[in-house]
């Protein structure tokens, strides 16, 4: 084989790995999604704290479907006595203010929530 053909092949192995390295390694992205975008809110007004809303509000979401269609229980009661409506748009009547607020985050997880096969998005009108 030719010196030429040698090096090609030599070149495109390294090309492959670096590539197949690069795709799976987590350097140059982001430590956190970006929360600058999401207007702060008064969080005594949630239903729990921003540390369990962000790692559980997809269980919990889960729950209150359950609840409300399965058991007929639409009323959430906080540890401290608030009461609300076991809804999706519980959440949406402070957070849909942003309209990437959902977007933003399930995207930088990786995940793609199952609320809108039902529900519309927040960027999106009633007709």
């Amino acid at each position: 084989m030719k010196p030429s053909g040698v090096l090609m092949i030599t070149g495109g192995i390294v090309l492959v790995m670096i590539l197949a390295v690069s795709m799976f390694s987590p350097g140059g992205g982001a430590e956190t999604a970006d929360r600058a975008a999401v207007a702060e809110r008064d969080s005594t007004a949630c239903i729990a704290s921003k540390e369990y809303m962000r790692s559980h509000h997809m269980k919990l979401l889960d729950q209150w479907r359950h609840d409300a269609v399965r058991e007929g229980d639409r009323i959430h009661e906080t540890p401290d006595g608030r009461t609300f409506e076991k809804s999706l748009n519980t959440c949406l009547s402070c957070h849909s203010q942003n309209r990437f607020f959902c977007v933003m985050c399930h995207q930088y997880a990786n995940v793609e929530p199952t609320c809108w096969n039902c529900h519309l998005l927040p960027t999106e009108t009633k007709e």
